[in-house]
């Protein structure tokens, strides 16, 4: 998740009094889990009184409907809206709050754009879920879980940037900067730039392979072609 600072893991019990034993816990406490990991208060939603705001926004949702596919889900599964004190952040039904401020200051940089947009949508909600099964009993386990999710939508970023014929690189710069210090729930933002890379690199081979099998098929996916779900 690509949040603005102040956002850690708080050093009360995230789970409660009642948490170790019985189903109905248990199913509590995966339902808590995904709230810790993805529940977090959503920033405000904004109304589009800008053109390039507006244009902004029907361009990454053009690429939402791309991502979406590359994930393995359905269009409709996502959605995007303005907002403000963030740079991108998705909630359990799949809404994306891109950040006022960050598009603005982005406008010319698509390969960051679709990048945090990509980042957003690999943390894949419907498998939010699987987490009623691997909850975490300490804080220590909470951090590392929310430390694996990430890595899961790093990788699906840089693939996805390869698969669509982005450049990976403005995304590595742009974590980079915003990730000075370090988080519990985060690797190292070094570490981060290396699993992107390295799924830009699997994005890319399967990039290639498939402009040379599936031609048709890769200007379904590409940047600059997108001929639907037909």
């Amino acid at each position: 998740m690509t949040r603005v600072g102040g956002t850690g893991i708080s050093g009360k019990n995230p789970y409660g009094p009642t948490w170790t034993t019985g189903t109905k816990q248990a199913e509590s406490l995966g339902k808590q889990v995904q709230d810790e990991l993805f529940g977090k208060k959503k920033p405000r939603e904004l109304d589009t009184d800008d053109a390039t705001l507006t244009a902004q926004l029907v361009r990454l949702r053009a690429f939402q409907k791309k991502l979406a596919r590359l994930a393995g889900d359905d269009e409709d599964d996502y959605a995007i809206a303005l907002a403000e004190g963030t740079i991108a952040m998705i909630d359990a039904r799949g809404k994306v709050y891109v950040g006022k401020r960050f598009l603005l200051t982005f406008a010319d940089a698509l390969d960051v754009q679709v990048g945090v947009l990509a980042h957003e949508i690999g943390h894949r909600p419907k498998r939010w879920a699987d987490y009623k099964s691997a909850a975490p009993r300490t804080r220590e386990d909470l951090e590392r879980l929310c430390r694996t999710e990430e890595t899961y939508a790093d990788y699906f970023a840089g693939r996805a940037l390869a698969e669509l014929g982005l450049r990976v690189e403005p995304l590595c710069a742009f974590l980079a900067a915003v990730q000075e210090q370090p988080h519990p729930e985060y690797f190292s933002a070094a570490l981060r730039v290396e699993v992107i890379k390295d799924g830009f690199a699997d994005g890319r081979r399967k990039h290639e392979l498939r402009k040379k099998m599936f031609p048709e098929l890769a200007k379904r996916v590409s940047a600059k072609h997108d001929l639907g779900n037909g």
